[in-house]
C-alpha cells in the first residue's frame, strides 16, 4: 500500500457524506459532517482537533483561486437572474418559444439541443440552458428532476469531448505532459481526437437522453418524478426543497415596463461572446491558432468575465431603456443573491470534502487495487472503474485526470496497450463522478439551475448514469480483448462499431426497463420524487 494514502479508510468521508446526504436529504450537514471525518483522521483522531482543521479545510478550498472565481461567477450568476427577473425579458423570450413548442417531447428536446449546442463551457451551458428552458418545461409539465438530468447529461459529457471546450486545454496538457516523461513522439493532440471515440461514457450518456426522450421512456425514480408531473402537473414534489428558489414572481416587474424578447436574449449573447473571447485572449489569441490558444485558457477568468459583462448590459438596459429605478435595480441584484447562497454553501463544502478525500488517498489507494489485477485485456475496463470510483468519490472530473493519468498512462505504454483507449478509458471514467456525484461542482449547478432539489436529482439520475456505465465497462473490456481491431468481411470493427453496438444495447435496456422496473418500490433514499 502506497504511504501517501490511509487504506481503504480514505473511502469513509465522501461516502459518510453521499449516503448521509441522500438518507437525511441535508446537504449541509451531511457535507459537513464528511469534512469532519476526514478532517479527525488527518489530524490523528483527535475529534476536537478535527473540528478546528475542518474550518481551516473549508477556508483553504473557499480561497483557492479557481474556487473563489466560481463562487464570484455564481453570485454574479445570481444577480444576473436577478435583473433578468426584474426585467420580464425570460418570460418574453419564454412566449415566444413556447409559440412553437407544442409538445413535452419538443421541449425536452429542445432542452437536450441547446445544451449541446453551448459546448464551450459546462458551467455557461448548464446556467443559459437552464435558466432559458425551465419556464418552458414547466409550462409542458416536465419535472425538475427531468429538467436538471438533461441538463447534466448535455453539458460535461458534450463539453468533455468538444475539440473547442474549456476542457480541451486541460485534457491535451496531461497527455503531452506524459508523452514528455515517457518520450513518446507523438503529437498530444491527435491523440486526444483518437481518444475520442472510445469515450464510451461520454457518448453513451448523451445517447441515452435522446432515446430516453425521443422514445418517452423512463424508469426508477425518474419515472415516478415524470408520472407525478404529468398525472399531477406538480413539477416539484411535495417535499421538495428546490436548491436555488427561482421563482420569477420573488422579483416583480415594473408595470410601466414593456418587457422585450432581447431584454434576455442580448445578456446571454453577450455572455457567450465575451467568455469565448476571454478564452481565446487569455490563452495568447492572436499571437496563437485558436486552438493552440484554448488549450491555455484561463477557463475561471473567462467565464466570469462573460458572467459580468452580461450584468453590465442588463444594467444599462434596466435603467436606460426600460426606464427602471436604480432602487429597484439594486432590490433585485440583491434577491438574485440571496438564490445562490445556499448553492454558494454547497460548493464550499463540495470542494472541501474533494479535497479531503485526496489529502487522505484515495486515488492511490483505488489505484494500488487496480494494479493488482491488470493485465493488458483488462486495462481499459480497469482504468475507467478506478476512474469512476475516483471521480465519484472526491467530486471532480478536473482532479480525477490529474491522478489518473500519471499511473495508467504509464502503465498501458509498458503493457504494450493502445494509448488512444486507455487515455479514453481515463478522460470518459473520470467524467462519471463530474456527472452524477453528489458533491461534484456540475452536479450543483445543474439541480441550481433547473431549480430541483439535489438530493432529488442525484436520485433519479443515479440509475441513467450506472446504466450507461455498465454498458461502457463492457465496451471496454471488448476493446481489451481486442474486439476493435478485428475484421469482419474485410471491414475492421473499430471503436465506432463497438459504440453502435453499446447504444443498441443501451436502447435495448432501457426498453425493458421502462416497461418492466416496478416503479412502486419506494425510493431506497426517500426522494421526494415519490
Amino acid at each position: 500500500m502506497p504511504a501517501e494514502t490511509q487504506g481503504v479508510i480514505s473511502l469513509l468521508p465522501a461516502l459518510f457524506a453521499i449516503v448521509l446526504t441522500l438518507v437525511s436529504r441535508q446537504v449541509l450537514l451531511s457535507l459537513f459532517t464528511g469534512i469532519w471525518i476526514g478532517a479527525t483522521i488527518l489530524v490523528g483522531w483527535n475529534p476536537i482537533g478535527g473540528a478546528a482543521y475542518s474550518l481551516q479545510l473549508v477556508i483553504n478550498n473557499v480561497t483557492e483561486s479557481f474556487n473563489s472565481k466560481l463562487l464570484l461567477f455564481t453570485f454574479l450568476s445570481g444577480a444576473m437572474l436577478g435583473m433578468i427577473f426584474l426585467s420580464g425579458g425570460m418570460n418574453a423570450l419564454a412566449q415566444r418559444i413556447i409559440a412553437r413548442i407544442k409538445t413535452r417531447k419538443q421541449a425536452a428536446l429542445g432542452t437536450s439541443v441547446l445544451g449541446m449546442l453551448i459546448f464551450v463551457d459546462s458551467y455557461a451551458s448548464t446556467m443559459i440552458t437552464g435558466s432559458v428552458m425551465r419556464p418552458i418545461t414547466d409550462k409542458f409539465d416536465i419535472s425538475r428532476e427531468k429538467l436538471a438530468y438533461l441538463l447534466d447529461s448535455t453539458t460535461s459529457p458534450v463539453v468533455s469531448v468538444a475539440v473547442v471546450s474549456t476542457w480541451v486545454g486541460f485534457e491535451v496538457g496531461l497527455i503531452r505532459e506524459q508523452f514528455a516523461s515517457l518520450g513518446i513522439d507523438q503529437s498530444a493532440f491527435v491523440v486526444f481526437l483518437q481518444s475520442i471515440p472510445f469515450r464510451f461514457y461520454s457518448l453513451l450518456a448523451v445517447a441515452l437522453v435522446f432515446i430516453l426522450v425521443v422514445m418517452d421512456w423512463d424508469f426508477g425514480p425518474m419515472k415516478r418524478a415524470e408520472r407525478r408531473a404529468k398525472e399531477e402537473g406538480k413539477v416539484l414534489g411535495d417535499d421538495a426543497d428546490p436548491l436555488i428558489e427561482t421563482r420569477e414572481e420573488d422579483i416583480v416587474t415594473p408595470d410601466h415596463v414593456d418587457s422585450r424578447w432581447w431584454y434576455f436574449a442580448a445578456p446571454i449573447v453577450t455572455l457567450v461572446a465575451v467568455t469565448g473571447f476571454g478564452l481565446l485572449y487569455s490563452g495568447g489569441w492572436p499571437e496563437l491558432a485558436p486552438v493552440e490558444a484554448l488549450k491555455g485558457a484561463a477557463t475561471a477568468d473567462a467565464i466570469l468575465w462573460g458572467v459580468f459583462s452580461a450584468c453590465a448590459l442588463l444594467l444599462a438596459i434596466l435603467v436606460g431603456h426600460a426606464r427602471v429605478q436604480l432602487e429597484a435595480v439594486s432590490d433585485a441584484i440583491f434577491e438574485g443573491f440571496k438564490m445562490v447562497m445556499f448553492p454558494v454553501a454547497v460548493l464550499s463544502l463540495a470542494w472541501t470534502i474533494g479535497g479531503v478525500s485526496q489529502a487522505l488517498g484515495v486515488g492511490p489507494f483505488v489505484v494500488s487495487v487496480a494494479e493488482g489485477v491488470i493485465t493488458p485485456e483488462l486495462l481499459p475496463a480497469v482504468v475507467f472503474l478506478a476512474a469512476a470510483i475516483i471521480s465519484f468519490s472526491i467530486g471532480t472530473s478536473w482532479g480525477t485526470m490529474s491522478i489518473m493519468f500519471p499511473v495508467a498512462v504509464p502503465l498501458a505504454y509498458q503493457l504494450g496497450a493502445p494509448l488512444p483507449g486507455a487515455i479514453g478509458a481515463i478522460l470518459t471514467g473520470s467524467l462519471f463522478g463530474d456527472h452524477c456525484s453528489p458533491i461534484s461542482d456540475t452536479t450543483v449547478l445543474s439541480s441550481m439551475f433547473a431549480g430541483a432539489d439535489h438530493v432529488d436529482h442525484v436520485n433519479t439520475q443515479i440509475p441513467y448514469a450506472l446504466l450507461s456505465g455498465t454498458v461502457a465497462t463492457g465496451l471496454f473490456l471488448a476493446d481489451g480483448y481486442g474486439v476493435s481491431t478485428l475484421t469482419v468481411s474485410g471491414y475492421g470493427v473499430g471503436p465506432l462499431a463497438l459504440l453502435g453496438v453499446g447504444v443498441l444495447t443501451l436502447f435495448v435496456a432501457a426498453y425493458y426497463l421502462s416497461q418492466h422496473a416496478d416503479v412502486s418500490v419506494p425510493n431506497a433514499f426517500g426522494s421526494s420524487s415519490d
